[in-house]
């Protein structure tokens, strides 16, 4: 029991640690190339993450009743945070890319951080709060190496090289009212994209000598965004019991954001050269073009997202808790249609995704039974991905499910509470038209600690 606790003890401290710590991925993928990268597997809460992605009618009573996580894609649950709230998340992923032709796998296995967020009430009784963090949107890492006989004998190696990502820093504000929430983030969205190619002659007939080229461009852009979010929550039935003081209420939310369209300035540096290159040296001898700090614009296109839920309320002397949520979630976005790197568009798809979700908790209050507390998720996700790599779209579906488990308390703090929050996603980018296709399993881990701080002592 006493190393259970050291290790309850431990976790926020490893996640931050792992959140912190400069990670070196090897993606491998070749749709991170498309784009900004790959967009980050339902970027999301953990709680979220397990139900399929499933966040714009996420209401803040779904949370639970020993804390809350926070619920960043719709800046109008912030209304609802009634204690100050850290959350953390971080996921394992292993990858599995498969090629039609030529026929090959590669498997890779990447820890990345997930989120970092902090929500704080500013007024509980005029129902005001904010929240801010940090988090990863796209990550772009990969190193891949072909070779290709031309028409003259000669074999010509090419080895491609990607690094970067999109990132985001926010802060935002939210409002509730008896049957609304309205609010909303902003912040700076800033990252990087480096693609570098590097070609060799690795045979020719004549034994004629070639130098290598090189053909780098590598771009740093970031520009302010804004994301407006609202949620209704509305009951249908209630059925009181009152010589318990118990109540049931049955009750349905719908809940909406936007992430309106986003200009990004950059800065970007160009080399075109022939030279020897190797992994620990550049050697330059005839550059054809050389450039830096070129100014360029990225246009990013809106993201609409539109949900509905099902869900049942118990209340009780203890307190109220969610007992079972069923919702379903759609999204868009038009990144064929808007989408701008430096005036050129991309191998890109107009994207969407239908997400469903499940949710379940036996009792809330059942304390004797703590596998009763445990709240169960499980949710699915099917759509058209971003990246539309070889122009006959990119199909991704997952299976999702997750738990969050309440970590009893070690210590006599009354009103301080933490959950281990774990998702489970499994699924596929790509189908039997596509040359690529990649699976995935992705292992998600938050830790959300809360608790009620600035409040004034009182004496006798």
């Amino acid at each position: 029991m006493l190393f259970a606790k050291k290790i309850i003890r431990l976790t926020p401290f490893l996640g931050l640690v792992c959140f912190l710590t400069p990670t070196k991925a090897q993606i491998n993928s070749p749709f991170s190339r498309y784009g900004l990268g790959n967009e980050i597997l339902n970027h999301q809460n953990i709680n979220s993450q397990a139900m399929g992605g499933f966040s714009a009618a996420y209401s803040p009573s779904m949370n639970s009743s020993f804390g809350q996580s926070i619920n960043f894609n719709n800046p109008a649950t912030y209304g609802n945070i009634f204690m100050t709230t850290f959350d953390l998340g971080i996921s394992l992923t292993s990858t599995t890319l498969k090629s039609a032709n030529p026929v090959a796998s590669y498997t890779s296995n990447y820890l990345v951080p997930n989120y970092l967020a902090i929500g704080v009430p500013i007024s509980k009784a005029k129902k005001i709060g904010m929240a801010f963090g940090l988090r990863p949107l796209t990550q772009i890492n990969f190193s891949l190496d072909t070779i290709v006989k031309i028409n003259t004998g000669d074999s010509v190696a090419n080895n491609y090289l990607g690094q970067g990502g999109l990132n985001q820093v926010f802060f935002g504000f939210g409002k509730s009212w008896k049957y609304l929430r309205l609010g909303f983030n902003t912040g700076y969205n800033f990252g990087r994209k480096k693609i570098q190619n590097i070609k060799s002659f690795q045979y020719n007939p004549d034994s004629t000598y070639f130098y290598q080229s090189i053909s780098n461009t590598n771009t740093l852009f970031g520009g302010v965004f804004l994301n407006l979010g609202l949620q209704g929550e509305f009951p249908i039935h209630i059925v009181n019991r009152p010589k318990l003081n118990e109540k049931t209420e049955y009750s349905i939310s719908v809940g909406a954001t936007a992430t309106m369209d986003q200009t990004m300035t950059g800065q970007q540096d160009k080399l075109r050269s022939t030279g020897r290159y190797s992994s620990t040296s550049e050697s330059n001898l005839d550059t054809v073009k050389f450039s830096l700090n070129e100014p360029g614009k990225i246009l990013i296109p809106a993201l609409y997202t539109a949900g509905f839920a099902l869900h049942k309320k118990e209340t009780s002397n203890r307190g109220t808790y969610d007992q079972w949520v069923v919702g379903i979630e759609y999204s868009s976005r038009r990144w064929k249609d808007k989408y701008l790197f430096y005036g050129q568009p991309d191998n890109l798809s107009n994207s969407w995704m239908i997400r469903v979700a499940a949710q379940y908790c036996p009792n809330a209050f059942d304390f004797q039974n703590y596998w009763s507390t445990v709240i169960y998720r499980l949710g699915f996700y099917t759509g058209n991905d971003y990246i539309n790599i070889d122009n006959n779209g990119l199909k991704v579906s997952a299976f999702t499910s997750g738990l969050s488990l309440p970590i009893r308390k070690y210590r006599s703090y009354d009103n301080q509470f933490s959950l281990l929050n774990l998702a489970l996603q499994i699924g596929q980018r790509g189908s039997s038209v596509n040359n690529y296709k990649e699976g995935f399993v992705q292992i998600s881990m938050g830790y959300s600690l809360s608790d009620i701080w600035f409040n004034k002592r009182k004496y006798d």
